[in-house]
C-alpha cells in the first residue's frame, strides 16, 4: 500500500516521562505505517528502555551531544533516507540537526500547547484533528523477569511501589521524607499481606540512607524494600510490571507505571494533571491545596512563595487521605496510633 514503508525518525531528549507522552504518538504511527521504520533518538537510558519494552520502535539511538555528526551518519548510514522527522522539542536545536545532517523529506515541529494534555500535544505534531480517543495509553509491554523478584524476595502483585523522589531540578513537586515514612508504616500495618517497594534513580539516593549493597529497611521486617537507585530503567519497569498499584508525584516513573496500564495514584501540587497527569483508565490524582505555582507560564523549577528548591503547597495532601486511596478497607480508627 501506498506510503506504508516510510522511515521516521522521532526525537526527544530530557526526561523520562517526556518521551513516555510521545509513545502514544509513536503507537499512532505504527497503525498509519505497519510496515514502516519507525526509529527513536533519545538519551542513553531512556533508548535502552524503548529497546526493552516499547514494540511499536524498530531501532533506538543514543544522543550524544558531542557527537552529533557522527550519531547522524550512523543514521543515514541504511538503504533508506529518513523520510519524515520529528523534533519533539519545542525548541528548534534539532531543526537544524535535520537541516544540515538528516534532510527528511517532511519535516514536524512539534509546539507547545498547556491547554490538552502532552500526550495529545505530542501527537498533534503529526496530525492536528487526533484526539484522546484516537491514542493508545499502553505503549510499554511487560517484558519476562528472570530471578528479578526473587532477588528481591518478591512476590506478583503482592507489593506496591513508591516513588518518593522527583530529581535534584523540581523538588518543589515533592512529598516530605516524613510523609512518605509515614505512609509506609500505615500502610504496612494495614495490609498485611502486602510489601512495598522504593523506586528512583541516584538523584533520590539520600532520601532513604542505606548501608551499601543493602536493600533492607530496619523496622519494617523485611516488608519494605529500598531500591532506588539500585536498578536500570528496563529493570525499573519490570518490578513495576508485577506491582500492585505505584503511588508517585509527577514523575517519569509515574508515567512509566501509566504506559504500562498499572494502577496508579499520582500527588500533584505545582503542575496540572490535565497537563501530565496519568493518561491511563486506571488512576487517581491527589491535588495540593492553594499552590500558587501551579498553571504558570513557565514550568517553574523553584517554589514561587519560598523562592526555594523546596515547596510547601505539597504538605497540605494529608497522610491519611492518600493512605484512603491506595488501600481497598480501611479503618482510620485502627490506625490513628501508628506514627
Amino acid at each position: 500500500m501506498k506510503g506504508k514503508s516510510k522511515r521516521i525518525l522521532l526525537c526527544r531528549l530530557g526526561g523520562i516521562g517526556d518521551v513516555l507522552h510521545t509513545l502514544p504518538l509513536v503507537k499512532y504511527l505504527r497503525k498509519k505505517y505497519p510496515a514502516g521504520s519507525i526509529e527513536y533518538l533519545t538519551s542513553p537510558g531512556v533508548a535502552d528502555l524503548l529497546e526493552s519494552h516499547c514494540p511499536f520502535i524498530n531501532k533506538a539511538w543514543r544522543f550524544n551531544k558531542k557527537n552529533k555528526r557522527q550519531i547522524c551518519l550512523d543514521i543515514l548510514n541504511k538503504p533508506n533516507k529518513i523520510d519524515y522527522f520529528f523534533n519533539l522539542h519545542s525548541s528548534l536545536s534539532f531543526y537544524f540537526l535535520n537541516l544540515f545532517f538528516i534532510r527528511a523529506e517532511k519535516f514536524f515541529q512539534y509546539k507547545k500547547d498547556k491547554n490538552v494534555h502532552a500526550v495529545i500535544n505530542f501527537a498533534r505534531t503529526y496530525d492536528q484533528s487526533v484526539s484522546a480517543f484516537e491514542l493508545d495509553s499502553k505503549t510499554l509491554i511487560e517484558q519476562e523477569l528472570g530471578d528479578l523478584l526473587n532477588k528481591y524476595n518478591l512476590q506478583e502483585n503482592k507489593y506496591i511501589c513508591i516513588v518518593p523522589g522527583v530529581g535534584k531540578s523540581r523538588r518543589h513537586r515533592s512529598w516530605t521524607f516524613e510523609n512518605w515514612l509515614s505512609l509506609t508504616k500505615k500502610f504496612l500495618f494495614v495490609e498485611k499481606d502486602l510489601k512495598v517497594v522504593f523506586l528512583g534513580g541516584d538523584d533520590e539516593k539520600n532520601i532513604f540512607d542505606k548501608p551499601q549493597d543493602d536493600t533492607s529497611m530496619p523496622g519494617f521486617k523485611d516488608r519494605a524494600v529500598n531500591l532506588i537507585g539500585e536498578l536500570s530503567l528496563p529493570d525499573t519497569a519490570k518490578i513495576i510490571s508485577k506491582s500492585a498499584k505505584v503511588i508517585s508525584c509527577d514523575t517519569g516513573l509515574l508515567h512509566l507505571a501509566s504506559a504500562l496500564s498499572k494502577k496508579v495514584v499520582g500527588l500533584y501540587g505545582p503542575t496540572l494533571p490535565g497537563r501530565t497527569g496519568p493518561f491511563t483508565s486506571d488512576y487517581k490524582v491527589l491535588v495540593a491545596n492553594n499552590c500558587k505555582c501551579i498553571g504558570g507560564i513557565w514550568d517553574l523549577k523553584k517554589c514561587k512563595m519560598t523562592k526555594l528548591p523546596k515547596g510547601f503547597c505539597m504538605d497540605s495532601l494529608i497522610v491519611d487521605n492518600v493512605l484512603a486511596d491506595i488501600t481497598s478497607d480501611l479503618s482510620f480508627k485502627e490506625i490513628e496510633n501508628v506514627v
